[in-house]
């Protein structure tokens, strides 16, 4: 290929990473699934992420190279802009952007839009701009100090269309919250296409443009050829899928289960390390459940994907984390993975309940409410169709 050959690719072929001829070039749209310009290259609503109460993460999808901001502030007329330079460096890229806001206040409503702006990139000095595009404006709230809180947890949508239009609209209806999507959102991750369809747009939905969205990664979720890439459109506190969030009176705690079967299993090929992994987060979990944000909460939740107790459950995170939950004063654990909707009452062995959602099937799909105060945490379980399946009060 010569450089005027090279030259000539389209800005969406670049985006793809892959290098093509001349005789390959057209037709590139097609072969990578990427849209033509002339589509918009807007290709998400936004998405938030890792919420904190001085910042938060605006993320939105692309179909070409492009770069991006937020305009955003404390009234719709907006009037601030966060574009997250680097090294001197405007963002760029042909598939996501991720715009952190930060300098926010603490318990603050916030409206904000996204700008994108397509990139004919066909040299260092050949660089054109394109017409700018803009998401509707949404509003959001920041984590604050309120005396009440609510979230929604959903579960192993196994890509589902169905199962993602009406979990999607179930949400629409909840109270806001974060949304902790509890595992296996996909079936094995296998392309860039494939994560903007499930995690950007799913049913359709705009679903985490004014409620923040957390992964709570499942073991499907770490499986497939691109799984190592899906961080690149996620953003978690400290760059890890383990975490602590607080807000209002409740403190959030997200576990990363890894994978259902041992590290030595001939279907993984040797490319696990997932007990290592557990034992990273019991030492990270130590250290977090005498954080003072976590310690002085009213209530504390706790999400993973695999069930510490019962069928499907997971005996290594068992072994390793249980004693520390115990130890923390965790009032609920939330989990998914058995397809099963389950409710395991609290014991000596746990001094918590754990409610398992289900999925992936529309009939046993489910979204988990949670609302709490200083006196204590409120979770209804509803199916698809609004039908309560549970409903429990735990006090504190």
């Amino acid at each position: 290929m010569d450089r005027r050959e090279f030259v000539g690719l389209s800005a969406a072929t670049l985006a793809a990473g892959f290098s093509l001829s001349s005789s390959e070039a057209h037709g590139a749209h097609e072969d990578f699934g990427l849209q033509p310009v002339a589509d918009g290259v807007i290709d998400s609503p936004p998405v938030l992420q890792n919420p904190a109460p001085d910042a938060m993460t605006v993320s939105i999808a692309v179909r070409a190279i492009s770069t991006a901001w937020v305009e955003y502030g404390t009234s719709s007329t907006l009037g601030q802009r966060a574009d997250n330079s680097r090294h001197g460096l405007l963002p760029l890229d042909g598939r996501i952007h991720k715009i952190r806001l930060t300098g926010l206040k603490r318990g603050t409503r916030y409206w904000y839009r996204v700008g994108v702006c397509p990139i004919d990139f066909r040299g260092a000095y050949k660089i054109t701009r394109g017409a700018a595009e803009f998401s509707e404006k949404y509003q959001f709230t920041t984590p604050g100090r309120a005396s009440t809180a609510s979230f929604r947890v959903i579960n192993d949508t196994h890509e589902n269309e169905t199962t993602l239009k009406g979990v999607t609209e179930r949400l629409a209806a909840c109270k806001p919250g974060p949304t902790f999507w509890n595992g296996d959102v996909f079936n094995d991750v296998r392309h860039d296409n494939q994560v903007v369809s499930q995690l950007f747009r799913p049913g359709g939905s705009d679903y985490a443009a004014s409620n923040p969205f957390c992964l709570v990664s499942g073991n499907h979720d770490v499986r497939g050829i691109h799984a190592r890439q899906l961080d690149r459109f996620m953003d978690h506190p400290g760059g890890v899928r383990f975490f602590t969030l607080r807000d209002g009176p409740i403190a959030y705690l997200v576990m990363d289960t890894g994978e259902d079967k041992p590290d030595g299993h001939r279907v993984y090929a040797g490319l696990n390390d997932f007990a290592r992994y557990r034992d990273a987060q019991r030492v990270w979990l130590e250290r977090a459940i005498e954080e003072e944000e976590f310690r002085d909460a009213a209530v504390r939740v706790a999400l993973m994907h695999i069930p510490l107790w019962g069928p499907g459950s997971s005996e290594d995170s068992r072994v390793k984390w249980a004693p520390l939950l115990a130890r923390a004063g965790i009032h609920a654990l939330i989990c998914g993975h058995t397809h099963h909707h389950a409710i395991t009452p609290l014991n000596a062995d746990h001094p918590y309940v754990q409610v398992v959602g289900g999925g992936p099937a529309p009939e046993s799909a489910t979204v988990i409410e949670g609302h709490a105060d200083s006196t204590g945490l409120a979770l209804l379980v509803h199916d698809l169709a609004g039908k309560e399946l549970a409903n429990l009060t735990i006090p504190v």
